[in-house]
């Protein structure tokens, strides 16, 4: 039998391959930043390798030659670093700065390519896809499959090392490298000069960014996470990941005492600053990953290499310094404030919002109760108020060229359910003071308790973001509560008010 014209859209609209780009999205933008690891590496894995042959398929190549193609690429790219590379250029080309690592393990997901050639033979014996389907699901595929790679993490200090003379802490990685040192005992932090070619002598762009050689350590040495002071074996400084803090010990480390550190709330905020500075959800927190002492006259200096958040340094007199990343090197102005952070709070900004929202739709809801129609304008209400939520917290996906969408999309939806509450609620003939109460004390305020609550998070009140959406929550559900004694004491007062013979309703 003949396949129809356009079974290549059929095989991408199929019900299985539809699923498997919306697991591919969800996964990738949403399910690797909070549970990074082998599982939702392998799902990311198996979806894509069910996507990628339709995609293959759309451009005119026949079906089997996709699912070949698919396969030979696929495994090319996860067992040669030469294919990594490749991939690695071409999703920078398609998604922005990316790379792709060498995994064999992940060959494991090849069996999908099976399933994806059975959905394509079912698939030749549909005689038409609506075209609406097919037009929304390539631009979902297309995004889903890009998304795939990961954009490369911001600088992060893995170790620290002393020599007695030169503190040098490692940027990066073993295959991707930088150094930054310190002469003075960790008063100021240069990078090293790149060297100066022969005359004549053709150079190599770097991989780094520095253009640093690379480091002469090779291989580094494991991050030490405990060191003492030389001749004194019973004053040491240890580090315990994942917490942003150095220890201290006077009795070789049979009682330890926090000498430096990040709150666990600060802690979540530079999570959340981490998590924007890798273009949407966070890869695992780390913490302090290395300790060292460096003898000076008169005392000892420790370095601590904090990851992503630079490094922290105890001067010889015993003062903390913490330190972030600068292009010479490191500067305590280069450290990320902690009580004054420009973090995106769009999401909880949005869920204020239509917390607000929410509660005077109940607060109409209780005080139009007595007076139902069949107009349908409260129901249309709360559905138009709950797309819109969908709608507006797909920013979840942190997708820069979708979430302006979404969130257009959502607060339009908002703005038409305030109308139908409105709408709604003009049977039940309410008075000017219900309405004010139940649009300022109940919708304003509920919302805007919300946003503050939120916003002094930020400022270190409260320090824990747990605690933030506890009371946010706590909020929330008092002003909703509020709106609807509001909503029924409207509703009682007008009941009462039209019993009454001679008077009008108010």
């Amino acid at each position: 039998m003949r396949h129809p014209p356009g079974s290549a859209s059929a095989w991408l609209a199929h019900p299985a391959t539809v699923t498997a780009t919306i697991l591919l999205l969800i996964n990738d933008h949403l399910l690797k930043g909070l549970w990074p690891g082998p599982i939702t590496g392998k799902l990311s894995d198996l979806a894509g390798l069910m996507v990628a042959p339709p995609l293959l398929a759309l451009i005119r190549v026949p079906a089997p030659a996709a699912v070949i193609l698919t396969g030979v690429g696929f495994t090319l790219v996860k067992t040669t670093e030469t294919g990594a590379a490749l991939a690695s250029q071409a999703w920078t080309l398609l998604a922005g700065p990316s790379r792709v690592l060498a995994d064999p393990t992940d060959l494991l997901a090849l069996p999908a390519l099976g399933l994806a050639w059975l959905i394509w033979c079912r698939s030749r014996t549909e005689q038409a896809v609506r075209q609406a389907r097919t037009m929304i699901i390539i631009p979902v595929a297309l995004i889903a499959v890009t998304a795939t790679s990961a954009v490369p993490p911001p600088p992060s200090a893995v170790n620290v090392v002393t020599d007695g003379e030169v503190i040098t802490v490692l940027v990066g990685g073993p295959y991707d490298s930088d150094v930054i040192t310190s002469r003075d005992g960790g008063r100021t932090w240069s990078r090293p000069p790149a060297p100066t070619p022969a005359p004549g002598a053709t150079t190599t762009p770097s991989s780094t960014p520095s253009a640093v050689p690379a480091p002469v350590l090779s291989p580094w040495p494991t991050p030490v996470t405990l060191s003492c002071v030389p001749g004194h074996p019973s004053h040491c400084y240890r580090v315990v990941p994942p917490r942003l803090a150095v220890d201290e010990s006077h009795d070789g480390g049979k009682t330890w005492d926090t000498a430096w550190g990040v709150s666990e709330g600060r802690q979540e905020l530079l999570e959340r600053v981490e998590a924007e500075d890798r273009g949407g959800w966070p890869g695992p927190w780390r913490g302090s990953q290395a300790v060292a002492v460096h003898p000076v006259p008169g005392g000892h200096v420790v370095v601590a290499a904090n990851g992503e958040d630079g490094i922290a340094v105890r001067d010889a007199d015993g003062t903390w310094r913490r330190l972030g990343f600068s292009p010479e090197g490191f500067s305590a102005d280069a450290a990320y404030p902690l009580h004054a952070a420009d973090v995106d709070l769009t999401a909880e900004y949005v869920l204020g919002f239509f917390a607000g929202l929410f509660a005077f739709l109940i607060g109409v809801a209780a005080a139009r109760r007595d007076t139902l129609d069949g107009s349908g304008s409260a129901w249309a209400a709360y559905l138009l108020a709950s797309a819109g939520l969908l709608l507006a917290t797909m920013d979840l996906v942190r997708d820069d060229l979708l979430l302006p969408l979404f969130l257009f999309a959502g607060l339009v939806c908002a703005a038409l359910s305030w109308a139908s509450a409105i709408a709604a609620a003009l049977p039940a003939r309410l008075s000017a003071r219900t309405w004010s109460l139940l649009i300022i004390m109940a919708a304003a305020v509920t919302g805007g308790i919300w946003t503050v609550v939120f916003t002094g998070w930020i400022s270190g009140v409260p320090d824990r973001y747990r605690v933030a959406v506890t009371v946010a929550w706590g909020i929330a559900i008092t002003g909703t509560a509020v709106s609807a004694l509001i909503g029924r004491w409207a509703a009682e007062t007008r009941r009462k008010r039209e019993n009454r013979p001679g008077e009008a309703p108010v």
